[in-house]
């Protein structure tokens, strides 16, 4: 777990899922294209690190503005806050992402093991039938 000794609002990434979209590709080609959305949201992470750390930031900047030559020092608590809401929420996200992709995986999978599923049945029926 990320350890750090403030506790930060909890941030809140969500992304839309996609399997539905590439549900008619082969597996390995849906690995592909899993592994290539998994490297374009990485890309972003900065983004939607800093945006769930937007309050802590706007603190600290408001800070380096009253007090601007000795910032560095006297707004050290508000600096450090930002920057462990950063490292914090950085890990957090890993971990969505790592969850996001692997529950899409999950999804498509879920999804051609029913539609087998329903097939065999219906196949079944048929020769039964006969």
């Amino acid at each position: 777990m990320a350890e750090s000794r403030y506790r930060f609002k909890e941030p809140n990434f969500s992304l839309p899922d996609y399997y539905k979209k590439y549900i008619n590709l082969y597996p390995e080609e849906f690995d592909k294209v899993s592994e290539s959305i998994r490297n374009s949201i990485s890309i972003e992470k900065n983004s939607h690190v800093d945006a769930s750390c937007y309050e802590l930031k706007m603190e600290y900047e408001e800070c380096k503005k009253k007090i601007s030559p000795f910032y560095t020092f006297l707004c050290y608590e508000e600096s450090y806050k930002f920057g462990d809401c950063q490292r914090v929420n950085s890990i957090k996200f890993d971990r969505y992402l790592k969850y996001y992709i692997y529950s899409n995986k999950q999804s498509y999978m879920k999804y051609w093991e029913d539609q087998e599923k329903e097939y065999l049945e219906k196949f079944q029926q048929e020769t039964s039938k006969k």
